[in-house]
């Protein structure tokens, strides 16, 4: 990583954290009821032996770097959700850290004409139905513990970027509907989606204003294939942590 990128990096690591406060207490209830099911999902697993990395790897043969699991993706053609799982070299990876979730959602079908950020570079298929959306990506040890939520330049996912603000109006489309390859696995996932929604709404905000920053500085680059650019944004999480923060803001009684 060049010390410009290793700049960027640090600054986002070390932005501050979403005011809970600031929310409805609708959404902190929501938010405290999707810790529960974190926390049921991940209890059921561990009760049988299990994680969420153990489902999305049983029976796909060897871990090989770089390599999507389960094969193919997890797509939900009703929901148009669709996530996988990898791991990069471990320098690219933080301390403790097994692989992560990729997360996305298809546009096309929820938010018709929806317009593509017309960056420089952009890449954006024609054909509206290809294109795919990042909402961010979930680190977690090899017992399937989540580490931290990140955000990718465009050429780490191939996805069609989409500003900020639309891309957080897609969050609360994500969900995973279905039983393969563990029903827990996707009832995780959406969860951990609703509870740490905050976390992704700055950190794809701050995507946007390092891309901006990155363009203003390198004028006539093509940034969006920048190797130099990789993980925009990063965040530490941590379940008490975040139950810790919902409870000391959720009105009593709600």
């Amino acid at each position: 990583m060049s010390a410009e990128a290793a700049a960027v990096k640090t600054r986002a690591a070390d932005a501050a954290g979403p005011d809970l406060a600031r929310l409805s207490p609708e959404r902190l209830e929501a938010m405290h009821d999707a810790a529960a099911t974190v926390l049921e999902c991940e209890q059921a697993l561990a009760k049988s032996g299990m994680s969420v990395v153990s489902e999305v790897l049983r029976g796909q043969g060897d871990f090989v770097t770089w390599e999507r699991y389960p094969k193919g993706d997890i797509v939900d053609a009703e929901t148009h959700s669709q996530y996988f799982y990898h791991a990069h070299a471990a320098e690219e990876m933080t301390e403790g850290e097994n692989g992560h979730f990729h997360l996305f959602v298809r546009p096309a079908e929820i938010a018709p004409g929806l317009e593509p950020w017309d960056l420089p570079g952009a890449v954006v298929p024609q054909d509206e139905r290809a294109r795919f959306a990042h909402i961010g990506a979930i680190s977690v040890d090899s017992h399937g513990r989540p580490l931290r939520i990140f955000t990718t330049n465009r050429w780490v996912t191939n996805e069609t970027l989409y500003r900020a603000a639309d891309v957080i109006d897609l969050i609360d489309h994500f969900a995973i509907r279905l039983a393969h390859p563990n029903w827990a696995v996707s009832q995780w996932l959406n969860a951990m989606v609703v509870l740490y929604k905050p976390q992704l709404e700055s950190l794809l905000r701050r995507r946007d204003a390092v891309l901006n920053e990155w363009g203003a500085a390198h004028p006539g680059e093509d940034m969006l294939e920048d190797r130099r650019l990789q993980n925009i944004g990063e965040m530490v999480i941590g379940h008490a942590q975040q139950i810790a923060a919902i409870e000391a803001v959720l009105p009593a009684g709600a």
